[in-house]
């Protein structure tokens, strides 16, 4: 029987983790190599110690799980959520229980250190054991040539540049960190990090000029297909850029993704693109529900009206929290009140943050509150997942 250890790696450990995930990845689906996909990260310089839960068998890895923390600002509420990744077992080491043993732990020292939020791309049932679901709303929008020729009777022409970035313009990547970290809703990407972060995924960095000023950015699949992130201080360029974009990457469409609380864009682009669809965002776990619940509704309350009422839910693995609305203002705590009804955390988390609750929230079908509520606008942005 091999020597088994449970541990955090530590320096010592990352070209052995790196070489272990890039095997592991790369034998279930396509080659892999983590230093260049998740860079901030996986990389050498931006490796940190503790973050990765890992099984050895005779000091070898066998197993990982990676917990990274990160400050989420929403509305002026900073919550401590935490992206699970690279959730990996060897072949050789499969239906050991390692893998439920490393996410046990991740959860446990999450909570410990007051984690709100935590989330994960995976498959949902392997993942629901451990209390994760598809959550939030992400909207897809498709824009192409004819849309843009239609809407500026030919080519738009309001002085919009477009220059993709690497890691060597500083003064621009320094004004982009600046316009990330403004409004109201970011997670927070340390300084340090922060152009390996924009390469998440291989991502591009896209800055937008008018008539030399930097006005924005936009974050975009390695491929050109997806604009993953939008930020500009004229949403009314907004169509001018997309244009600039399809003739620059030579493209007939591109997929632009945003969220309901981004009403700039979603108002503009609703006006001009070819189709729209809404999905859920990516897996979440909420460990903390009234703090996410205030952030969020907070959130909502700035592009809707919140209906005035009262509603107790009871969740069984968390207890009891009341969400009660008056004038456009949220307040949500723990509470002994008897619920108006019972859960478990699971339905908990469909009725609060799923897309679907807007039609059907479940056996909360009949309470105008829920329909008024619900569901709450989470989401994490593609450079913040990992």
């Amino acid at each position: 029987m091999p020597e088994v250890e449970y541990l955090k790696a530590n320096e010592a450990d990352f070209f052995d983790l790196v070489d272990f995930l890039n095997y592991v990845f790369s034998y279930a689906y396509q080659p892999n190599n983590f230093e260049a996909m998740l860079p901030g990260l996986y990389s050498e310089k931006n490796f940190m110690t503790g973050t990765n839960y890992i099984v050895k068998e005779d000091g070898k890895i066998v197993a990982n799980v990676g917990a990274y923390p990160a400050v989420y600002h929403v509305c002026g509420e900073d919550l401590r959520v935490s992206g699970i990744t690279s959730v990996a077992v060897h072949p050789r080491a499969r239906s050991k229980g390692y893998m439920r043993k490393l996410m046990g732990m991740a959860l446990r020292d999450m909570r410990k250190d007051g984690t709100a939020l935590s989330f994960l791309m995976g498959r949902r049932q392997r993942y629901e054991y451990f209390g994760y679901t598809p959550c939030g709303v992400r909207l897809t929008y498709s824009c192409n040539t004819d849309n843009i020729r239609h809407k500026f009777s030919g080519a738009p022409d309001a002085g919009v540049t477009l220059k993709e970035l690497s890691g060597e313009n500083a003064e621009a990547f320094d004004n982009i960190y600046r316009i990330h970290h403004e409004g109201g809703v970011y997670i927070k990407r340390p300084y340090n990090r922060f152009t390996d972060i924009m390469a998440t995924w291989e991502n591009k960095t896209v800055a937008v000029y008018l008539k030399e000023n930097l006005i924005g950015y936009l974050s975009v699949s390695k491929d050109y297909s997806v604009i993953q992130e939008t930020r500009v201080n004229d949403w009314n360029l907004l169509g001018e850029m997309i244009g600039v974009y399809l003739k620059q990457y030579q493209r007939y469409e591109v997929s632009v993704t945003t969220y309901p609380s981004e009403m700039p864009v979603v108002t503009y682009l609703s006006g001009l693109a070819e189709t729209v669809t809404a999905t859920d965002d990516i897996n979440f776990n909420v460990t903390d529900y009234p703090a996410v619940l205030n952030a969020f509704l907070k959130l909502k309350s700035e592009t809707s009206v919140l209906p005035d009422g009262e509603l107790t839910v009871g969740i069984r693995e968390f207890g009891a929290i009341t969400i009660a609305v008056s004038d456009n203002r949220a307040s949500v705590s723990v509470t002994d009140k008897n619920p108006d009804f019972t859960c478990t955390h699971l339905e908990a988390m469909r009725l609060f943050f799923s897309p679907v609750s807007a039609f059907s929230p479940g056996t909360m079908e009949v309470n105008a509150l829920t329909r008024g509520l619900f569901p709450v606008p989470l989401f994490i942005k593609s450079n913040d997942r990992s």
